[in-house]
């Protein structure tokens, strides 16, 4: 597959894929103008940070790419942030290369 229609179909994968995410959990659903085929990698990588009390709900997705899994998971590792009363987090890392 050639390389652009490879970047073109990643990103039309990860938009699908943040849009299904925000939808499962009730988030308002933002279009995605920081998504561009070049900055899109193989390995989606979202994380929705828990709620906590006394705190505002968190209302949006965080996401980054990554060329490898082992990065996204690195990724995640720094990034997680939990605490022993939150609740409702969630963590996906997607391979957008599905062909």
């Amino acid at each position: 597959m050639p390389e652009l229609a490879m970047e073109t179909e990643r990103l039309l994968l990860a938009e699908r894929l943040l849009t299904e995410i925000e939808r499962r959990h009730g988030l308002p659903h933002p279009s995605h103008p920081d998504l561009h085929p070049a900055i899109v990698d193989r390995f989606l990588a979202a994380y929705l940070p828990e709620a906590r009390d006394g705190e505002p709900v968190p209302q949006a997705v965080e996401f980054a790419f990554t060329p490898t899994l082992t990065e996204a998971l690195e990724l995640m590792r720094r990034v997680v942030s939990e605490s022993t009363q939150g609740h409702g987090s969630a963590l996906y890392v997607h391979d957008l290369d599905v062909t």
